[in-house]
């Protein structure tokens, strides 16, 4: 027995370091010994702590038997156990998706705060070791005699109604349906004070737990962050190997080998661990895929269902996405990565919404000499103010444009342009029943039936599937974060791409766009006989300054994309500026460029 002046020395040592209170007091089970044993936490596992202690606000991303369920039960435990202020207790609420993992946990608390010293609790509870330091005590409530307490609730949107927590967590917070719903009204109950924990595996990208996370990344919320995996964990990392496949060959490194170079330098490197445990694990899953991406390897994209593959994303970020050189826009709306430059081609697709809709217009700009994009416009506006700022863009970058008229909604941006006698017009057929009606935009139809705008139609499947072929094969570079941001959430539901529920696509429909423009609609230029061909070698941008040069001719499509006799798989296409045309030239082709015959 400890004298009361060594009682009030350890209280106070446990009351600011929680993690010394773990490991001197408290014992977890141990499946690979078959017992109990100090509870000696790993660094992740005291991040975790240290996180929620200098934090409001914490997300822990895990992998399944990460272990961290146990330690944040042993945190609450130590928390309401070494408590300073009885006059304003601990009130920890638990969430789970469902009421028996709620349960379960404070199941765990319950166990933990049993071996918390008794001399914590008072004389009394020396004196009688059989009386019960738990004032109340079922699955769902526990009170302790220093009025702390702790609940556990199924999620739903009334668990804080008549209670407010000074510490709220949501265990498996991706899984919990309906969970933003949830966390919206906890973010109200508790905006005076009290630390808020979300912890998860993924889920792919879920309307709560992903969508803080991104915008946690995106320095948009006060989220910390604590990122485990499974490799850093040392009862799972036995036999650690790092492996590299290339189509050349597959390189694979022993732990030992790695003495220089940080895990997440590996990583980076393209490098994936493996280990006899991680082997075993996957096999348990017979090799599902998804469910590896879930419960192993921490992976938001990979669990979800994903059109674009994770790893085609990561060689996106990794390689070429960056900050915009400039932006321009009262909110930064637009961002440029590169001017207008010689002898360069560019297409200019638009996305058009209401202007005050959950959607954004999205005006984009694709180099398709160096197949990269170079601008990108996200804002809500109307859509015949949009006209004037694709105007002013389209006519910077001397850019072939292509505006989207599928539900009606891009034919006021179309009609404001060609009022403004914007002539670098896509034409397209009407195809659908609302656009065939419209006789404002029917006025305007070419002898060939086409109209100006573009129609996606039945091309959707195929125009995304182009698109993603150009990311995966790296075709296209992607400058843009806000793009690799929605490829993250751009999933298939019920077998259709589409984006999550709470997130946009607007981006990467105006990319998929131009990506189809310029492999397939230009494809009808293949027609042209050689002296219109030679013009539309001189459709570039040209510097403000300086005369239009001669530019040599740029392939649209991969100019590497060659068979086995090295012969180009597709010949190089062009499109000239209206100025270059004969009047009966332009006549024959005016659908290019938006002027009615």
């Amino acid at each position: 027995m400890i004298s009361n002046t060594e009682q009030l020395q350890e209280y106070a040592k446990c009351l600011v370091d929680v993690p010394y209170a773990i490991r001197t007091y408290l014992e977890t089970f141990d499946q690979t010994q078959n017992g109990y044993v100090p509870f000696q936490l790993f660094e992740r596992q005291i991040e975790t702590i240290e996180s929620i202690e200098n934090n409001r606000y914490t997300l822990v991303s895990k992998y399944r038997q990460a272990g961290i369920t146990t330690t944040l039960a042993a945190y609450f435990a130590i928390k309401t156990s070494f408590h300073g202020d009885p006059e304003r207790p601990e009130k920890i609420l638990i969430l789970a998706n469902k009421q028996d993992t709620a349960q379960e946990f404070l199941k765990k608390v319950g166990e933990f705060l049993n071996q918390v010293p008794r001399w914590v609790w008072g004389q009394e509870y020396v004196d009688n070791p059989e009386k019960s330091i738990f004032v109340t005590d079922s699955k769902k409530n526990l009170v302790l005699p220093n009025k702390c307490e702790i609940r556990a609730l199924a999620t739903s949107r009334d668990a804080l109604r008549g209670y407010t927590p000074t510490i709220l967590i949501m265990d498996e917070a991706a899984h919990i349906e309906d969970g933003a719903e949830t966390f919206g009204a906890a973010l109200a109950a508790m905006s005076t004070g009290g630390k808020i924990i979300l912890n998860s595996t993924p889920n792919g990208m879920d309307a709560l737990y992903y969508k803080v996370y991104d915008r946690s990344l995106l320095g948009k919320n006060k989220f910390h962050i604590v990122q485990m995996y499974w490799y850093e964990d040392p009862r799972y990392n036995k036999g650690l190997k790092w492996v590299k496949k290339t189509e050349e060959f597959e390189e694979i490194i022993e732990e030992t080998d790695f003495t220089l170079m940080s895990f997440a330098d590996r990583v980076r490197n393209g490098f994936k661990p493996t280990s006899p445990w991680y082997e075993e694990m996957s096999m348990s899953y017979n090799g599902d895929t998804k469910l590896i991406a879930q419960e192993l390897d921490c992976s938001f994209i990979g669990s979800g269902g994903n059109v674009i593959r994770e790893e085609d994303i990561e060689y996106q970020e990794k390689t070429h996405v960056r900050m915009p050189i400039r932006t321009e826009g009262v909110e930064e709306e637009c961002w440029i990565w590169d001017e207008p430059e010689e002898g360069h081609k560019y297409v200019l697709s638009c996305d058009v919404s209401r202007g005050d809709s959950e959607d954004f217009s999205v005006i984009g700009v694709i180099d398709i000499t160096d197949m990269k994009q170079v601008l990108e416009w996200v804002g809500k506006i109307q859509p015949d103010l949009l006209a004037e700022i694709v105007f002013n863009y389209g006519t910077r970058y001397n850019a072939y444009t292509i505006v989207d008229i599928t539900g009606g909604m891009g034919v006021t941006t179309v009609l404001k342009l060609l009022e403004m006698n914007y002539k670098l017009l896509h034409y397209d057929d009407p195809r659908s029943r609302i656009l065939s009606n419209r006789k404002d935009i029917n006025k305007y139809k070419t002898n060939e039936n086409k109209i100006p705008g573009f129609n996606v139609g039945a091309n959707r499947i195929n125009m995304i599937a182009e698109f993603e072929r150009v990311v995966r094969t790296g075709e296209l570079k992607i400058r843009s974060s806000r793009a690799t941001s929605e490829m993250k959430t751009f999933v298939f539901k019920n077998g259709r791409p589409d984006h999550m529920d709470g997130f946009h696509d607007d981006i990467l429909m105006v990319l998929a766009m131009s990506v189809w423009v310029i492999q397939h609609a230009f494809k009808n230029l293949e027609k042209f006989n050689n002296s219109i061909k030679a013009m539309l070698n001189s459709w570039t941008a040209s510097s403000p300054s300086a005369p239009m040069t001669q530019p040599t001719e740029v392939n649209l499509v991969n100019p590497s994309r060659m068979n086995e006799n090295g012969e180009i798989l597709q010949n190089p296409q062009f499109l000239p500026t209206p100025s270059q045309l004969s009047s009966k030239d332009y006549h024959e082709y005016s659908w290019l460029f938006g002027v009615k015959k």
